[in-house]
């Protein structure tokens, strides 16, 4: 009986982990004029420093996911569109739509897929 039961186990979880996973939300509804503004009001600002020291060091870059593709290049081709890789993995063309800004890219270096802010600005 037990080794059913982790035999069914193993079969679910295995089911779970194919199922196809949506990467697009929806956006939010934007707001009035007068709320965005009452929105920025609210937020706390002060003057910029770098204590403690920023240290790009102290972030890893991108890992290996599978045979010369990083995390960054694995992204790229799987959220572009007819999306063509070097041998070193690199995205040579292709093209990538933003929902940030409704905007269709063409070059990959001028995408950032892991962060919205700047790391030293998010340090602080």
């Amino acid at each position: 009986m037990v080794s059913q039961s982790i035999i069914l186990l193993a079969a679910t979880t295995g089911l779970a982990l194919a199922a196809p996973v949506e990467r697009r939300g929806n956006l939010p509804t934007p707001v009035s004029a007068a709320t965005a503004i009452q929105y920025l009001s609210s937020i706390k600002t002060a003057a910029e420093s770098n204590t403690p020291a920023y240290d790009r060091d102290l972030f890893k870059h991108w890992i290996t996911i599978s045979g010369e593709c990083n995390t960054r290049e694995t992204v790229l081709k799987r959220d572009g569109s007819d999306v063509v890789t070097s041998s070193s993995c690199a995205a040579t063309s292709g093209s990538w739509y933003s929902d940030y800004d409704g905007k269709t890219w063409t070059q990959a270096s001028d995408l950032d897929i892991d962060h919205l802010v700047p790391l030293k600005e998010a340090w602080v």
